[in-house]
């Protein structure tokens, strides 16, 4: 029989809020850290941080690089996130529909679900010629991708802007960082019913996004990409065409399953 102690409880949940907030420091942008970053980033005592990190190095969630100064997420994690991954609904319904719309287009497709703050790659179709120019990170920002602007479009106002950074990074001189003018790009895509990343989160490539739906909510995206030059103004709506009929077609087979 399970024996839950109450008085302990609380304390047990804010010290697992403590390791989230440590894990979640760690991204594709930042997959090494050092403990005074990890400190700044969650606001939390180094003592405290170093405690965290040294039991999570324990059981090979964190590694420590061999010159002790940073940080790393340890090899534990990937065949946990490959159980995640395999139970989610959009990779299951989106595997074909995506690599038909890839031949359709003649172009590079994308698969991505949402964190909630994040867009995150769980599939692609490389054309053979992009496969070393366009370079996609696993976990992005959702206010300068195609389908992260695609997924942003699809909630509410005012949840876009609780989650969004305070800080919002320029990765190219196209990324919007006004949360105004986002908010306005965002009103443009729900209206059309497609996002344009128009080389903002990469110099030379341009995405077209739509979102994809299960019964209640947005939970993920699928995007064309490809070199701006191959995808000039005139091309989009053709490549948005099929974008959102492939979008739709997997959310109809998410809703039907």
């Amino acid at each position: 029989m399970l024996f839950c102690n109450l008085e302990f409880y609380p304390w047990r949940m804010k010290s697992l809020r403590k390791v989230s907030l440590v894990l979640s420091c760690f991204s594709a942008d930042h997959p090494r850290l050092s403990l005074q970053a990890i400190a700044d980033h969650t606001c939390l005592p180094k003592t405290t941080v170093h405690r965290i990190l040294a039991s999570l190095r324990e059981i090979d969630f964190i590694v420590q690089d061999d010159n002790r100064d940073d940080y790393r997420l340890g090899l534990r994690f990937l065949p946990l996130s490959g159980i995640v991954l395999s139970d989610l609904d959009v990779p299951k319904h989106a595997r074909r529909p995506a690599a038909i719309l890839m031949n359709q287009c003649g172009e590079s497709v994308h698969v991505c679900v949402f964190d909630g703050r994040n867009v995150i790659s769980i599939d692609r179709h490389e054309m053979a010629e992009d496969s070393n120019e366009i370079i996609r990170l696993e976990r992005e920002p959702a206010y300068c991708t195609g389908t992260g602007k695609a997924v942003l479009a699809a909630l509410p106002e005012e949840t876009v802007r609780r989650i969004l950074p305070d800080k919002m990074e320029s990765y190219t001189s196209t990324t919007i960082t006004d949360p105004e003018l986002l908010v306005q790009e965002l009103a443009a895509t729900r209206k059309r019913g497609y996002s344009i990343d128009n080389e903002e989160r990469q110099p030379g490539v341009r995405c077209i996004g739509a979102a994809i739906r299960n019964r209640r909510q947005v939970v993920g995206a699928i995007s064309v990409t490809g070199p701006a030059g191959r995808l000039p103004p005139s091309r989009i709506p053709v490549l948005a065409g099929l974008a959102m009929a492939t979008a739709a077609r997997i959310s109809a087979s998410i809703e039907n399953a």
